[in-house]
């Protein structure tokens, strides 16, 4: 018996220190071919690849973007707070609209320059209808200079739609899709 805990103990040990390995040596990877992670529903879940310098900036285009910041957005600070998602972690997005274009905004989605952006219906409320979500207000809005709207298609994607438009200087790099799983943006079902 006590030679069957010793060995179940020893396969215990291997499996942990191989998971362990597996681990350091994914980490390894993506930081040696500088990939990004994307863990939420907004984009497919996967692997990035970052390419560096993003600009110019191009419609359409997926980046890497900087978390816009809690204390002008109140629906990031929102997110923060029920935590969903992590504090100073960049996210993968589509740029939207540029400098120039005309966002409009409703319940129903949102428009650029007069075409409906997929799937970009605003929810009202988490998934199970536990928390009210904020959005950004309803309306018309001609990007200024140095501003982008961001968009990811995914079910309950949080994007421009809830904090509005950011600074480009929140662009980070130019990213595209290196390892993911097609449709997994879709896997949390939509409210009503």
């Amino acid at each position: 018996m006590k030679s069957i805990v010793k060995w179940s103990l020893w396969g215990m040990f291997g499996i942990f220190t191989g998971l362990a390995a597996l681990y350091l040596g994914i980490l390894a990877i993506v930081r040696w071919d500088h990939l990004a992670l994307n863990a939420s529903t907004c984009e497919p879940l996967g692997l990035y690849k970052l390419e560096g310098n993003p600009f110019p900036l191009h419609d359409g285009e997926l980046v890497e973007v900087e978390i816009p910041g809690p204390d002008h957005h109140p629906a990031v600070a929102e997110g923060l707070r029920y935590h969903w998602f992590p504090a100073n972690q960049p996210w993968i997005k589509n740029i939207a609209a540029l400098p120039g274009q005309t966002v409009v905004l409703k319940r129903a989605g949102v428009w650029v320059d007069g075409h409906y952006l997929p799937n970009s219906h605003v929810e009202r409320r988490t998934p199970g209808q536990q928390h009210a979500i904020i959005h950004y207000p309803f309306g018309t809005y001609h990007l200024k200079a140095g501003q982008v709207w961001l968009y990811a298609p995914g079910n309950y994607a949080f994007d421009s739609a809830y904090y509005g438009p950011v600074p480009e200087t929140h662009i980070l790099e130019k990213a595209r899709p290196w390892w993911v799983i097609p449709g997994s943006q879709y896997w949390l079902k939509r409210g009503g």
